[in-house]
Parts: structure tokens; sequence; C-alpha cells
């Protein structure tokens, strides 16, 4: 009895030490470590990424307060109406959601919705793109990405006098954009409904115009 129970354990001990001493375990074994290696080079990349993003974020922190401190008073009152400008369109929104009634309120989650889609769309094309189309789609980024570094040197590097001109130009565009939101809110019900009718037109005669006919 004694002889088997050690033969026994001789035997657990030595398929413990090695699992493909069967080729079921063998398997099993194989799918195991492939699972802990993908899992370890998820988590691998998760960590990466979320490193990536804590360091841009911090060092667009660091710009922002080192921006402000280095600022002039003319300058920081400009920073803090931007701000401002931000924080208060949030609150419309919020403000917005809130006194909304159903309708509304399905109207602007269908807004929403089509906005995530086209980021998951993007996503996907990305995800489903050979080296090639990848490297388009890199150097459309790149294009947008050097655009906006052009603008901000252009500002860095401009004088008083030409500040103040991008400045007006910015504060022309912000005024159209308010000036027609005014003219929308102040329209009565009837004017409202003409103008929606006139861009239904104009959209459906757009679609026509750029509709192949059927062959």
């Amino acid at each position: 009895m004694s002889l088997s129970v050690a033969a026994l354990a001789g035997t657990a001990s030595l398929a413990h030490a090695d699992p493909c001493l069967s080729l079921t375990g063998c398997l099993q074994q194989d799918a195991k470590d492939q699972l802990n290696a993908t899992r370890d080079s998820v988590r691998n990349d998760a960590n990466n990424l979320t490193s990536g993003f804590r360091n841009s974020g911090q060092a667009a922190r660091d710009q922002v307060r080192n921006s402000w401190n280095n600022s002039t008073e003319a300058t920081r009152e400009k920073l803090q109406a931007q701000r401002d400008r931000v924080t208060n369109a949030e609150k419309n929104v919020r403000d917005r959601w809130n006194n909304s009634g159903e309708e509304a309120r399905e109207k602007l989650q269908a807004q929403r919705d089509r906005v995530t889609n086209a980021e998951k769309n993007v996503r996907d094309r990305w995800n489903n793109s050979g080296e090639e189309a990848r490297e388009k789609l890199q150097a459309q980024r790149d294009r947008v990405t050097n655009a906006e570094k052009n603008v901000r040197d252009r500002w860095n590097n401009s004088g008083e006098d030409a500040r103040e001109k991008l400045q007006a130009q910015r504060d022309r565009v912000t005024n159209a954009e308010k000036n027609v939101t005014d003219r929308w809110n102040n329209a009565g019900e009837n004017t409202r409904k003409a103008w929606k009718a006139q861009k239904d037109r104009v959209s459906s005669d757009l679609r026509d115009a750029t509709t192949l006919p059927p062959l």
C-alpha cells in the first residue's frame, strides 16, 4: 500500500512538473501560455499607452502653465475670456439637454450617435487597412498636425500688430456665428419654418446634383 501511494505521489509530482506528459495536458498548457502571453502583451500596450497619454497631458499642462506665467495682463484677460467661453458653452449644452423635451433629446442623442459612429468608423478603417493605406492616413493626420503647429508658430512669432489682426479675424468669425444664432433665436415660428424649408431645398438640390443617375 505504501509503495502504491509513493508511486502515485511520484507520478503526480512528475505530472505537475511537466504538464506535457500527455497530449491533452500539452495542448492545454500551450493554450494557457498563449493566453498569458497575449494578456501580458495587451497589459504592456495599455500601460505604455496610458503612460504616453499621461506624459503628453503633463507636458501640455506644463506648457499652459508656463504660457500663463509668462503672459502679460492683457494676454491673461484674453485667455480667461476664452476659458469662460468654453465653460459657458459646456453649461449651455447641459442646460439645453436638461430643458429639452423628449423629441429634442432624441435628436441630440442621434447627433451624438453619429459622432460616435464616425469615430468608430475611423478606428475600424485604420484597423482594417493595409500598410499602404495606413501610411496615407498617417500622412493626412500629419498634414493636419503640421497645419495646427504652423498656426501656433505663426501666432508665437507674430508681433503685436499681426496678433491684433489675427484676433480681429477670429472675432469676425465668432461674431458672424453669434449673429446667425441670435437671428435664429429671435425669429418667429413662420420665419424659422421658411428658413428650414429653404435649407431642405438646397440640401435636396445638392443631393440631386451629386447623385449619379441609375444605369
